[in-house]
Order: structure tokens, then sequence, then C-alpha cells
């Protein structure tokens, strides 16, 4: 289990010990946290039958079938795309039924910031009036897309992001892997989109975005280089630029610089939104955002 996640895992375990744990739980972090992965190892260890240490046993028979994905009491609602009306009424359902194994039933939703208005009133009811036994565990990037009616009815477990330094020690325990804070800045202090960055996309990660900016101020490299490079990244760059730019601001040595660097960060801002539209040529509003904010 993530470390970040340890002090939320055994407060709610204690409760679930003390047959107090709530019945709809709402884990809210931003993407790059493991938070699935966390509302996966909970699920695992409130249906276990004997826990150790609050954690599942990994011996008893519904610790094998949740490792064999085939636990009859677990049921899951995991997608990118919306959540429809139908997803949630067919998991509904399946709750109304005795638990088969354990005393505990369990219906995931990751992604429930995604519902459709629909779904979310379809859920309300289990929500007002859930089954004994009957939990729900529910995980969100984007809190404020919920509605109230949802939220009043969860117990809402916001996890912070960790700070730098228990960052750098779990880069370095899990990845023999340093960084600046920088690095961790730029995806904003999330420690699995940092440990990607590194592992999987070192040509497309922001150490790479800051060295072909420095190509480019010692004319090592063209802004349409740049561009072609970086454009299906095009809204990140921008943002990285944003980044920088602000940092730049605030340690500006008078005001006349401070103010440069707020209307740059200005027109940074305003090709963010650019690149949204479709239609738009993505190499051609990098190339020209380069070219103004490196000259």
């Amino acid at each position: 289990m993530y470390p970040w996640f340890m002090p939320l895992h055994q407060k709610l375990m204690r409760s679930a010990a003390t047959q107090s744990l709530h019945h709809a739980l709402l884990i809210n972090a931003k993407p790059g946290m493991g938070k699935h992965e966390f509302i996966h190892t909970l699920a695992n260890d409130l249906l276990c039958h004997s826990p150790v240490d609050l954690q599942a046993c990994g011996q008893c028979q519904s610790c094998l079938l949740n490792k064999a994905h085939t636990h009859p009491d677990r049921y899951v609602i995991a997608s990118d795309k919306q959540i429809s009306v139908n997803e949630i009424r067919e998991a509904l359902a399946k709750l109304q039924e005795h638990a088969q194994l354990s005393q505990r039933k369990i219906l995931i939703i990751e992604h429930a910031d995604s519902i459709t208005e629909a779904a979310a009133n379809a859920l309300l009811k289990t929500l007002e009036e859930p089954t004994e036994n009957t939990y729900l565990l529910l995980t969100v990037s984007h809190i404020q897309r919920l509605l109230p009616t949802i939220l009043s009815r969860c117990e809402k477990n916001n996890v912070a992001a960790p700070s730098t330094s228990d960052i750098s020690r779990w880069l370095q325990d899990t990845y023999q892997q340093n960084v600046a804070e920088d690095m961790m800045r730029a995806y904003e202090y999330a420690p699995l989109s940092i440990a990607a960055a590194l592992l999987d996309n070192p040509e497309t990660n922001y150490l790479s975005f800051k060295q072909d900016l420095g190509a480019i101020k010692k004319k090592q490299m063209h802004s349409v280089a740049f561009s072609q490079k970086w454009h299906s990244q095009a809204y990140q760059c921008l943002g990285w630029l944003q980044l920088m730019l602000q940092s730049k601001c605030l340690n500006a040595p008078d005001d006349a610089t401070r103010l440069h660097y707020l209307n740059v960060s200005e027109f940074v801002l305003a090709e963010m939104q650019r690149v949204h539209h479709q239609g738009t040529n993505k190499r051609l509003v990098l190339s020209h955002v380069i070219d103004k904010v490196m000259s």
C-alpha cells in the first residue's frame, strides 16, 4: 500500500472493526495518487474473514477469491467514460441479494465524478437506505462534479499529496530515483505521475522539456523542431511554461521584471485555452509561444 494512504486505511479499518464504518466512503485524491489501488485494497481487507493487523490475511476463501477476481459479494464499476444509469441499476440490483460468502457486500465505483445525473439519482436511494452490511466505495478526482445530494450522504475522505520529503523517500526506496522539487511541482506532487514520467516517458517528460528549452536558448534547437516534438502535449507544455513563469515572477528582482513575467504568463494562459479548441494547429501555437517566451 502506498504510504500516504496508510493513515486513512488504519482509520477506516478500525471503524470497521468496531462496526462503525460509514456505508458510503468517498475517496477524493488527484490523479497519480493511486486511489483506485487503495480502494481495491480496502475492499479486500473489508471482505477478509480473518484480517491480520487490519489487513487481509491472504489465505482465507474470501482472499483467494479476491485474488482470482471472482468474489461473489464484490462488484466493480470502472470506466473512463461516463457512468450510465444502466450500469448503476445493474450493480444495485446485485447488492439487493444476500451476501453469498461473507457478511459484507461491497460496490466499488471508480471515477464516480463521471457519473451522469440520471445515474446519480438512481444511486441516491441506496445511499439513503443502504441494505445491512453493504458498503459503497467511491473514488473521485474532481469532487465538485458530484451532485450535492450524493456528497451529503457520503463520508468524504480527502487525501492530500505527500510532502516533498515523503515523495523523495518513496521514489528512492521504490525506484532508486531522485528528483528536484520543480519536477515534483510539474506533476502536481502526484507520486505515481512523477514515477511514470521518469520511467515510462523519459523522452517527453518535464526534464526533457527543460533540456529542449535550454537547447533553444543556446540556438541548438529551433522552435519549429520543438513544436514538432511536443505538439501532442501542447497543453501540458504550456502549463509547464506557466509554472516556470510563476516562479520567475515570484523571484523577480524588481517590479518591472515582475510585470514582464506576469504579462508573458497571461499570454501563455490565453494560448492554453486556444489549444483546447478543435481544429487549432497546436504546432503553430507552440512555436509562436516558444518564440515569444524565449525572446
